[in-house]
């Protein structure tokens, strides 16, 4: 019995240790004393060690993996248009996020786990416009559908309802896309996946036929691109939480 147990209690730790979540589980942060410690540890390392400040219009939205170790692992940017425009924001962030040292995993029913987290890095408020208790987020102003969110999920509800009944999904699911600088809606995906490539191509086919512009999001007066990610409750009587 005691044999079995170990085999358990390994196999779920190998399970947990695997996981990267999508996101951080709320009230956790990704670094010690939380984001305003982090963007105040930021600003002291880029003025003690007397690095450039950028542009005015440069800014740079790194997304990056906490490991269960407190280890930061970078995720691919494959807009390389982007970082070439905002080269020096781009390399002083990756400067931050290789230097600082109080990362936080993810934790779960006791467990560490790995998990993505974005952040903007807006060098000219972390350098010479720095004010203590600074929060970027604070300066967001949020994407927004011209016709509101409510019209919005209308019509997600009016042209997904179909597939979702056509095939039988049943329980919680997350649909996760961003908008682009433009207002266009990028890398949409469903997640946690699900194993129909059938069903996969339907969701995208239809998903790019109710593409609109969206109204980007801004940073002050500075456009960045903003993540949308809502859970989609899937039962015979479709409805939205």
């Amino acid at each position: 019995m005691k044999n079995i147990f170990l085999v358990f209690f390994l196999a779920l730790a190998a399970m947990f240790k695997a996981q990267i979540l999508d996101e951080y589980p709320e009230r956790q942060s990704f670094y010690e004393g939380g984001i305003v410690n982090f963007y105040k540890e930021a600003h002291e390392y880029l003025v003690n060690n007397r690095l450039k400040e950028c542009d005015e219009k440069e800014i740079y939205q790194p997304r990056i993996i906490i490991t269960e170790k407190a280890e930061v692992k970078f995720i691919k940017d494959s807009d390389t248009a982007n970082i070439a425009r905002n080269k020096c924001a781009y390399d002083l962030s990756r400067e931050i996020l290789k230097n600082l040292t109080k990362w936080k995993p993810a934790e779960v029913k006791g467990w560490k786990i790995g998990a993505i987290t974005e952040l903007i890095l807006y060098p000219r408020d972390l350098m010479s416009n720095y004010q203590l208790g600074y929060d970027a987020n604070k300066f967001v102003i949020h994407t927004k559908y011209p016709e509101g969110a409510k019209v919005f999920q209308k019509l997600f509800h009016d042209n997904f309802m179909m597939i979702f009944e056509d095939y039988q999904l049943n329980g919680k699911l997350n649909l996760e896309f961003y908008i682009n600088k433009d207002g266009s809606i990028i890398k949409p995906r469903v997640y946690p996946e699900v194993d129909n490539k059938n069903f996969n191509n339907d969701f995208m086919r239809t998903l790019a036929r109710m593409k609109k512009a969206w109204i980007p999001a801004f940073y002050k007066d500075i456009p960045i691109v903003e993540r949308i990610s809502f859970p989609v409750h899937f039962s015979v009587t479709f409805s939205e939480r």
